[in-house]
């Protein structure tokens, strides 16, 4: 029979004010999702990066001012009408 035993001052604290001690392995062969967890913590940088990166807020140019409001066209997708703070519309 095996059995797991653990040294008690590895676990535990000198002052009230320390903190715990939390064992970690950063050995690869004891970790095999290690690295679908990393893809992921990428991919999900990448979507935040994407979110506000604001690509298309600043390629409407002409604007004296920050735009404040947005209009499409009801019947044509390519047609976009922009108003900012400046009076004009572009």
């Amino acid at each position: 029979m095996k059995v797991i035993s653990r040294n008690p001052a590895d676990y535990t604290r000198e002052r009230s004010q320390d903190i715990f001690k939390v064992p970690r392995n950063l050995n690869p062969q004891l970790h095999p999702l290690e690295k679908a967890r990393e893809y992921q913590r990428a991919l999900n940088a990448t979507k935040l990066e994407r979110v506000f990166a604001k690509p298309f807020i600043g390629a409407l140019s002409g604007h004296a001012d920050g735009v404040y409001c947005l209009a499409k066209h009801p019947h044509q997708l390519a047609c976009i009408v922009s108003g900012s703070a400046d009076g004009g519309t572009c």
